[in-house]
């Protein structure tokens, strides 16, 4: 560019305002706390996750005799319970408000527990064969099992096992129930 050039584009009669322009106003919407709310909600959701992950980790895993000695304390308290079904007891009932169940009961080391499962129900479940069961303890005299002592175990969720092959966790454990879960 030619100084005549730039001449004609500069009025000389004009002079060039050179004074700072106010600084722009920081903004204070989105932009300042968008990320932060992000990174909050993120940890909310895997707090959440954590949560709901270790609540089902701890689920108790009980036998059916300690099941029963602690019955009292249990209350309501969701648990599981390992246990041999007896021969006989399992059966079809419906329940109270229409729902089909099956009524059994189970065994460890000669102390039973009446069961009502709402549910499926494996076609590997037999007697003797170990079952865990989720659930809790439920009052009620109108069962009428093998125990008939006034409570019951009421489950919705079934473990059977069902062949050698077979392998959990807590196999040792499934092993030992099903020599001590012999009924007589």
């Amino acid at each position: 560019m030619t100084d005549s050039q730039a001449e004609e584009l500069v009025d000389p009669g004009e002079a060039m305002d050179l004074s700072p322009r106010p600084a722009r106003p920081a903004r204070r919407g989105f932009r300042r706390w968008g990320p932060v709310l992000l990174v909050a909600a993120v940890l909310l959701v895997i707090g959440f996750v954590l949560w709901k992950v270790l609540a089902d980790a701890t689920l108790v895993f009980r036998e059916v005799d300690d099941a029963v000695e602690d019955r009292e304390e249990l209350g309501d308290d969701r648990f599981r319970m390992i246990g041999s079904p007896v021969s006989g007891s399992p059966r079809d009932v419906t329940l109270d408000d229409g729902r089909p169940a099956t009524a059994f009961s189970v065994t460890l080391d000669g102390v039973v527990a009446d069961v009502i499962h709402v549910g499926a129900v494996s076609d590997q479940f037999q007697p003797e064969v170990p079952v865990v069961i989720d659930g809790r303890w439920v009052r009620s005299s109108d069962y009428g099992g093998v125990a008939d002592d006034g409570w019951y175990f009421a489950s919705d969720r079934m473990l059977v096992k069902h062949d050698n092959d077979y392998r959990v966790d807590n196999q040792d454990r499934i092993d030992d129930a099903e020599e001590r879960g012999q009924y007589e």
